[in-house]
């Protein structure tokens, strides 16, 4: 019986992914819904630590949104400044430009939704009366459910982050535990919600 192993809202907090991928199953399927970098002081290493996990799925979220806009008023406001900071060197101070560009690029690759058999992963949301590949940024990046709002896609369970607080629903899960970092793990060939929520 497989599963899968979903984390969301890392936020350069290597320490606390460290902690909770010692905890997953070893031969757990992970899929990461975004947000690596911003506020924590580990984003680099966090981008590098998810980069180099062989097989997993990686969503764009938000805040590499942020990252990778033109102007970066917006994304410095938010949490931009300490993964600036992860990137420079400890002696000298000088930015790693070379690195934040290889990542930077790496974020450009990420798709914003994946789908199994029974799940839609994203980052904040998806529209039901939309295919999944017609979803706009405005909704997959952006978009905050209420509380309340039971809502899958179609006939499948929504996973997503970015919405502060745990939910956990008939038709969706909000994993993003705000100061504490949470994965959920799925049951592959069962439908519904987190059979189990790891905490670090």
């Amino acid at each position: 019986m497989g599963k899968t192993a979903v984390f969301t809202d890392i936020h350069g907090r290597l320490t606390a992914l460290q902690e909770l991928l010692a905890l997953v199953p070893p031969d757990a399927k992970l899929v990461f819904l975004g947000d690596y970098v911003d506020r924590g002081s580990q984003s680099r290493e966090v981008v590098a630590l998810v980069r180099a996990l062989p097989g997993a799925v990686c969503l764009r979220g938000n805040h590499e949104d942020m990252l990778c806009a033109d102007d970066p008023r917006h994304w410095l406001s938010n949490g931009g400044a300490s993964t600036i900071l992860s990137y420079k060197d400890p002696l000298t101070g000088d930015l790693d430009h070379v690195a934040l560009q290889h990542d930077v690029a790496w974020f450009l690759s990420l798709p914003r939704v994946h789908s199994d058999a029974h799940r839609v992963y994203v980052h904040a949301g998806v529209a039901p009366a939309l295919e999944l590949h017609q979803q706009p940024e405005s909704i997959t990046q952006w978009f905050r459910y209420s509380d309340k709002a039971d809502i899958g896609w179609r006939d499948k369970h929504v996973v997503h982050g970015h919405t502060p607080g745990i939910v956990r629903l008939r038709n969706r899960t909000c994993l993003d535990g705000g100061k504490t970092l949470t994965c959920g793990i799925f049951d592959d060939d069962v439908p519904g919600g987190p059979v189990e929520l790891l905490w670090a």
